[in-house]
């Protein structure tokens, strides 16, 4: 297994996470994508490959799995929230699912503060991805997975040009991946801009819901179900 880290203007935190990463799986991928600091750099020093891509998350994670394809991979963010320590416990899932979640609400509350709004909409737009899917999730907007060879192979060529973790439960499931979902206990995040946070948490969360809902009208290509 591999781990891939996008990364933007991440310095300060990128190498702990490298580190830590480095500690259970066989090597790990930073995408750098219009970084203005040393994120690339760091990353290398820690002990990662670095590759670059488009802008935007989806372009990196885009570009991660097309660098990896034929190999089992866990996704993390270079900010500190998602712990190297869990990925025995997706690995081990991905025994029987192709994604598989790392929930922060599957299990004991977590173990720092999210939040009354940003948990309510958590849960609200996990129980319509969950309602979507046919398929009861928790924690629809984490982006800590672990994906399966053929989950990398489909999302190498199928994954949503325009992201929300929400979309990409829909979009796999259309694609016939087995979905899964395990309890993490995430960290707070160690310093930096979230991309959920401040002003732009109202409008993320619209835009999450219009995404999804547009996933989930958009017909799915044959070739693509026979992706490998």
């Amino acid at each position: 297994m591999f781990a891939l880290i996008p990364a933007r203007n991440e310095g300060p935190r990128v190498a702990a996470v490298v580190t830590g990463a480095l500690q259970h799986v066989g090597g790990v991928v930073v995408v750098v994508n219009g970084c203005l600091d040393d994120t690339a750099d760091q990353a290398r020093s820690a002990g990662a490959t670095v590759i670059e891509s488009e802008p935007g998350y989806a372009a990196a994670l885009k570009a991660g799995y097309r660098h990896l394809r034929g190999r089992a991979v866990v996704q993390l963010d270079a900010d500190g929230q998602h712990p190297p320590s869990a990925i025995p416990s997706l690995q081990g899932r991905l025994v029987s699912a192709d994604l598989v979640i790392g929930s922060r609400f599957a299990g004991p509350r977590p173990g720092y503060a999210v939040g009354i709004q940003r948990t309510v909409a958590i849960h609200g737009v996990s129980a319509l991805t969950s309602a979507l899917i046919g398929q009861r999730i928790h924690d629809a907007t984490s982006g800590m997975h672990a994906l399966s060879p053929r989950a990398v192979a489909v999302f190498a060529e199928h994954y949503p040009d325009r992201i929300a973790d929400t979309s990409v439960l829909v979009r796999a499931r259309k694609l016939g991946l087995l979905v899964d979902e395990v309890h993490v206990e995430m960290n707070a995040r160690s310093g930096g801009d979230s991309m959920h946070g401040g002003p732009r948490a109202a409008l993320y969360l619209l835009r999450v819901v219009a995404g999804t809902l547009r996933e989930a009208a958009r017909p799915t290509h044959p070739s693509a179900r026979s992706a490998e």
